[in-house]
């Protein structure tokens, strides 16, 4: 996907969120932002946004020192939905289709995404109220289809306290077709994007061999990973990226790609022709 010029404020904002975190030096602030607005003034139409978004990470970075403004966010995230895990259990364990709820609490944990808000909100609350929608793209039969064909599953991550989630779900696809799974995540921070110690503090490891992705886009942007990822994503029997971010780095992956996320933004509701806020299971298929 493509960077709309709809992007383009919402990189100035999360720009300024992020460098707050990282700094409360305002001269640093100020020179973070001027470097950002020299990097839009060369933005090239055909970048994707997670490419842009690493670009913009990575000034805050060098600029400030602090390379992970996200770090206890990140930590608090993990923290609160594993407090919370033993209820989604319990769900689980009285659904009538266990691995389609443990797909919509995924979708559901997407909502903890600090670039797009503020504040992780009420995640109990979002995961109820996921149980009782409908998904608006619904491609989970094939979801369910390819998965019993499968020997190895590609799972790509993309939020800290999402990761929780897609642990529970990873459990019962297993439980569904016992095969091998990997567990992809960001080679360095990137917002609040799961890394290998967030996917380890989830148990990730528990239910997947965890890689990172050798690159810090907040997207699995296939032209930045190593060449290790880029050959477990193109050879495996089946792949599952979680998010937006993932969405936009993926959606013209040059193979079939399952995409599990809310809609955030009018960019990609038009992209879906869905509202913001709807439940999204697309199978992207090549051919």
């Amino acid at each position: 996907m493509k960077i709309d010029v709809e992007c383009v404020p919402c990189f100035v904002r999360q720009a300024l969120a992020t460098v707050r975190r990282a700094t409360d030096d305002e001269s640093l602030q100020w020179l973070v932002m001027r470097d950002v607005g020299h990097l839009l003034d060369g933005l090239s139409t055909d970048t994707s946004p997670p490419e842009f978004a690493e670009r913009v990470y990575g000034i805050i970075g060098a600029v400030t020192g602090n390379d992970d403004p996200y770090l206890e966010d990140k930590k608090r995230a993990n923290s609160l939905v594993l407090e919370l895990e033993a209820g989604f259990k319990d769900m689980l364990r009285t659904a009538d289709d266990a691995m389609l709820t443990a797909v919509k609490l995924a979708i559901s944990g997407n909502s903890m995404d600090l670039g797009v808000v503020a504040d992780y909100g009420d995640v109990a609350a979002l995961a109820k109220a996921m149980l009782s929608e409908e998904l608006v793209v619904d491609d989970y039969a094939s979801f369910a289809r390819c998965l019993g064909q499968a020997s190895h599953v590609v799972f790509v991550g993309d939020n800290a306290g999402e990761i929780v989630f897609d642990r529970m779900l990873i459990e019962e696809m297993r439980k569904v077709h016992a095969c091998r799974f990997t567990y992809v995540v960001r080679g360095r921070p990137a917002i609040n994007d799961v890394t290998i110690e967030d996917a380890r503090t989830a148990g990730i490891d528990r239910v997947a061999v965890i890689v990172d992705s050798g690159s810090g886009a907040p997207g699995l942007v296939l032209a930045e990973c190593s060449d290790a990822v880029r050959s477990l994503f193109l050879s495996a029997d089946m792949v599952v990226a979680k998010g937006q971010g993932n969405y936009e780095a993926l959606s013209d992956a040059p193979r079939d790609v399952f995409f599990l996320l809310l809609v955030k933004c009018p960019v990609v509701s038009r992209e879906f022709a869905v509202p913001v806020g709807a439940a999204v299971v697309k199978h992207h298929r090549v051919g």
